[in-house]
């Protein structure tokens, strides 16, 4: 179901507006442009693995990700193959290139929505991956530059938090986006006693290590890193995994609301929004 949702058309990629030609000339080019749509759809849907995916022709397919995995983390159907996925991964890291890593757009808030975990990756790594994670770009308590992975344990009260200090390499160097990375600190964080006041109870672990993280795609609403341990990351903004942050994915037409198992908002709210 999702397969065939992920193309509908969302604000977070709308095109810029082109310069008005003619109607005729504007509708032929909607057309093509959605015949090409319907076909790479199609040819993704079909695919039974990641070779058959890396015949279908996507002109921007870190878009395409992007939408399909934020449509999958918010709304229920049947997913792609991981297989497809990682298609699409490779897709959009041969689109940005070796690019060097950018502070100002990755900075702040980031929701891991899909992960692959190498054969070497940690068992704690692997232990914790069902559950919801964030990874954010931002300050620690000292004032030190750090991503701060945090995985939370229950909904509100529990949560493991690991703070990673990074250094980027420099932009000559062969790998201008790699972070080289050490774990700083990391613990249990356990909201208890809150009615009274008091602060989050912390429990050290004893986490240490080093290691590096190549940053293979960055736009802003998504990004997709790759770890030293053969792990792949893909990390989308909080604010588009929510219920007003997947609608315009999902589009306004009844019919594509029907195949997401819900009902549209009365044309009164659409015309208000």
């Amino acid at each position: 179901m999702l397969a065939t949702m992920m193309l509908v058309g969302t604000s977070s990629w709308a095109p810029t507006r082109q310069p008005f030609t003619s109607r005729r000339t504007s509708g032929l080019c909607r057309l093509a442009t959605t015949a090409a749509s319907v076909a790479m759809e199609e040819c993704l849907a079909e695919a039974a693995d990641g070779a058959a995916a890396d015949g279908c022709a996507i002109a921007r397919p870190g878009e395409v990700l992007g939408r399909y995995l934020q449509l999958r983390t918010v709304l229920a159907g049947e997913p792609l193959p991981d297989s497809v996925v990682e298609s699409l991964i490779r897709s959009a890291e041969a689109k940005y290139g070796n690019a060097p890593f950018d502070e100002a757009k990755i900075w702040g808030d980031w929701q891991l929505v899909w992960q692959y975990n190498g054969k070497s990756a940690t068992k704690s790594q692997k232990a914790l991956a069902p559950l919801p994670q964030f990874s954010n770009f931002m300050l620690d308590e000292s004032g030190t530059k750090v991503f701060r992975n945090i995985v939370s344990i229950t909904k509100r009260r529990c949560r493991v938090v690991a703070d990673v200090e990074y250094s980027p390499l420099p932009c000559n160097s062969e790998n201008p986006g790699r972070l080289n990375s050490t774990i700083g600190a990391a613990y249990v964080e356990a909201a208890v006693g809150r009615r009274f006041g008091w602060k989050p109870l912390r429990l050290r672990l004893p986490l240490k290590g080093q290691g590096w993280l190549d940053v293979t795609y960055l736009s802003s609403s998504m990004r997709i890193t790759r770890g030293n341990r053969g792990g792949i990351f893909v990390h989308l903004r909080p604010g588009m995994l929510t219920s007003s942050g997947v609608w315009p994915a999902v589009g306004g037409s009844a019919g594509a609301h029907r195949m997401a198992g819900r009902r549209p908002p009365p044309r009164s709210a659409v015309a208000l929004a």
